[in-house]
């Protein structure tokens, strides 16, 4: 399998991994740019000290600017499961587009190259599928990256990603009981929603972390409290999940 890469462009925003690290994820997120070029000058920029290994343009061309050995400085503040600060074990790709509150769709040649390249990083690193994740899903007291425009379906139609269910005929909007409550919070847990406080009520955090995952599994519930059709959500979730560890 291989992928086109181009490697015009470098940034020097980046250190050395721990030793004997497991590339274990890869970690999607959007530029907030109009265009490649002020995506690349952001990425490389040596006072904001970001950056990511890939970037993928509007016309789908792929950029490499830190060496998948390195780490680069993507994801922050970060954890899934019992991992944190996961820039030390994953991998980041940046897609041109402007954001979420632009409503700029990604453009069908980044989907199906970004797909390309996941296939390519997954099967040379031995990646789980349901490692894939958003910005938002890592970081979801901070970012919303990838938005709500992102099609994780489209990802998951090729064996990548967590599932996504989209077959509900009517939603439930029914506020959830206090012990229906705790279990789609034990859910979101399992899945990889981790930094739940420990009370598992509806404070700020807990409900910035139900708003990733919303934004990631149903957009149409984002800034919704969590509901019935959200505890469905994350009780197929978890069942898959399970299905497969």
């Amino acid at each position: 399998m291989t992928v086109k890469i181009l490697k015009q462009y470098n940034s020097q925003n980046f250190d050395n991994r721990s030793k004997n690290t497991k590339i274990k994820y890869i970690i999607l997120h959007y530029t907030e740019t109009d265009n490649l070029i002020q995506a690349v000058n952001i990425l490389s920029d040596k006072i904001r000290k970001v950056s990511s290994h890939y970037v993928i343009d509007q016309d789908g061309m792929i950029y490499q600017l830190v060496d998948d050995s390195l780490r680069a400085w993507h994801a922050g503040l970060s954890y899934w499961k019992k991992d944190i600060n996961l820039n030390d074990n994953s991998i980041g790709i940046e897609i041109v587009n402007k954001g979420e509150p632009s409503k700029n769709k990604f453009s069908d040649l980044q989907i199906e190259k970004l797909i390309a390249l996941l296939q390519f990083l997954i099967h040379k690193y031995q990646i789980s599928k349901y490692n894939i994740l958003g910005h938002s899903d890592v970081a979801p007291t901070r970012k919303i990256d990838p938005g709500i425009f992102f099609p994780w379906k489209q990802l998951f139609s090729f064996s990548i990603g967590l599932p996504i269910y989209s077959n509900y005929r009517k939603i439930n909007l029914r506020p959830l009981d206090e012990l229906t409550l705790q279990k789609f919070f034990n859910n979101l847990d399992y899945i990889g929603y981790s930094q739940i406080e420990i009370k598992k009520n509806l404070n700020k955090k807990n409900l910035s972390i139900v708003n990733a995952f919303h934004r990631h599994f149903y957009p149409i519930l984002l800034n919704k409290d969590p509901n019935y059709t959200s505890f469905e959500i994350s009780e197929k979730l978890k069942q898959d999940i399970r299905k497969k560890v």
